[in-house]
């Protein structure tokens, strides 16, 4: 650290408590725990990459200090206020949308993205599950499977909303006080193929309305009405959940499809 900046520092510590010293003391500790922390190509229109490797080290020091005082998963509202900050520290044009915004969160260069965050006890390495990608509260849903048409089109109608999604995903880390994340890029064009997809309404479901589901196949996949689906054959589907929230979920996208633009994987000391 430069002598400068310490010197900036050393007469706001001396303001703090015995207290207030100790929480700083171990933030500071937070940041000389191992890490490793990793960034792939992700192209802005303007030619700019959206994570540059000291974006990244910088995102991935605020999710450590998060992970210094908590074991919970960083949750989505500090994603996209640490994503603003790291964007403007390094001169980018970033700014969070007007709150209860419907499409995007965040700009970035003049390009709309949604965040997605997932955390789940049961997350797969090789699939993305996102528990929540939009409410379903407008339209005509009862128990008419035609109903499903409408809700893919709330869908589609979303999308337009924004140009990117991003999702960051908090994975299993088998080692004993580490915390491994990674950023996934997930094409909006691969989502926009929902406008085909197979609708199957689960109509001997007791829950009114009727959940239902929009198939979106491999190459070749062809659905078959009231045969059971296997995962293993979709790129993913949409899930219309229509319990007490009524919100749309996407279940089964293969990882492999999107892109993996950035990994932290790090100890902590609050285990």
């Amino acid at each position: 650290m430069a002598p400068e900046s310490l010197a900036h520092l050393l007469p706001l510590l001396e303001k703090l408590n015995d207290n207030q010293v100790g929480l700083v003391s171990d933030v500071a500790k937070q940041f000389t725990t191992p890490h490793k922390f990793t960034c792939a190509p992700f192209k802005l229109r303007n030619g700019m990459d959206l994570m540059t490797q000291e974006i990244v080290d910088d995102l991935g020091d605020i999710i450590r200090i998060h992970h210094a005082f908590s074991r919970e998963a960083f949750s989505k509202d500090k994603f996209e206020y640490a994503l603003e900050r790291v964007q403007k520290l390094h001169k980018r044009d970033a700014d969070l949308a007007p709150r209860g915004n419907k499409g995007y969160d965040i700009l970035v260069e003049g390009e709309r993205f949604s965040l997605k965050t997932e955390a789940s006890q049961n997350i797969r390495l090789d699939s993305i599950h996102i528990s929540k990608f939009m409410e379903l509260g407008g339209g005509e849903w009862t128990t008419n499977p035609a109903d499903l048409e409408g809700l893919r089109q709330q869908f589609i109608d979303h999308l337009n909303g924004y140009d990117h999604v991003l999702t960051l995903r908090r994975l299993k880390d088998t080692r004993d006080g580490w915390h491994s994340y990674e950023l996934v890029a997930i094409p909006k064009a691969l989502l926009l193929l929902a406008a085909h997809g197979a609708l199957e309404m689960k109509t001997a479901s007791k829950q009114n309305p009727r959940p239902g589901y929009c198939y979106i196949g491999d190459a070749g996949w062809a659905y078959t009405a009231g045969a059971k689906v296997n995962p293993k054959d979709l790129q993913f589907a949409l899930y219309f959940d229509g319990g007490g929230e009524r919100k749309l979920q996407i279940k089964h996208l293969k990882k492999s499809l999107g892109k993996v633009i950035a990994t932290w994987e790090f100890q902590s000391l609050s285990v």
